[in-house]
């Protein structure tokens, strides 16, 4: 399967991602990952976004975009979180995967409130080694597990949260339009714990799209041997 998670910062993206990657064996790739590791390693990229990360903003369509035809490239069976944050990335995905199936089978949007955005992000802390998150509600944890050091991301405070939510509010609506006149956009709600988003993502995924992925491959396996192709078992 290729999917898309999209959501607000804070709805919960890369822990349903990663859920989603435990269970059905898809590739997560979280673009705020890949592009927070190029600034870390001081790459020619890092180097040039580390100032736009810092302050919140959307690194240009041209950078993203060429890291994720990259990835796209090397896996077939894709989580893309973080990707496509608006309408121009979308459309350049759409072009992108036309040309280079399997295309997308279906869109996630994790819907949350703004207080519980701004709640979430405040107190979550990340490992500065595997990525995990946590929340000070919940962890008082100075080393992750992993060895690594959890601290708090530079962006991750209220004036900064605000903005970032300014940001994705004008851009998320022509992605949902864009997604929901192709069918493929399923909204789930995501103030509801973990367990209860993972649950409905999962009969989404369950339910309709992987019916939908493999009724023509059966219908294949039928007309091979019906037409009685020794190759068929």
């Amino acid at each position: 399967m290729r999917m898309v998670m999209l959501g607000a910062p804070g709805s919960g993206k890369g822990t349903q991602a990663r859920l989603i990657s435990t269970k059905y064996g898809a590739v997560h790739l979280s673009m705020g990952s890949i592009l927070r590791q190029e600034v870390a390693e001081q790459t020619e990229i890092g180097r040039s976004i580390g100032g736009t990360l810092n302050k919140g903003d959307m690194v240009s369509d041209s950078i993203v975009n060429m890291i994720i035809e990259g990835q796209l490239q090397r896996y077939e069976s894709v989580i893309l979180d973080g990707y496509p944050r608006n309408l121009r990335q979308a459309r350049h995905l759409d072009k992108f995967l036309k040309s280079n199936p399997p295309e997308l089978d279906v869109v996630f949007l994790l819907e949350l409130p703004l207080e519980s955005v701004i709640e979430r992000l405040s107190g979550r802390r990340v490992c500065e080694r595997c990525n995990r998150t946590y929340h000070v509600d919940f962890y008082r944890l100075e080393t992750c597990p992993c060895g690594g050091a959890i601290t708090r991301r530079e962006d991750d405070n209220p004036e900064t949260i605000r903005h970032r939510m300014e940001v994705y509010q004008g851009e998320i609506e022509p992605l949902r339009s864009f997604y929901e006149e192709r069918g493929k956009l399923y909204p789930i709600i995501a103030d509801q714990g973990m367990e209860g988003t993972f649950a409905d993502i999962s009969q989404v995924l369950d339910g309709i799209i992987l019916p939908r992925i493999e009724r023509p491959k059966i219908l294949s396996r039928i007309r091979r041997r019906v037409s009685g192709d020794p190759n068929e078992i």
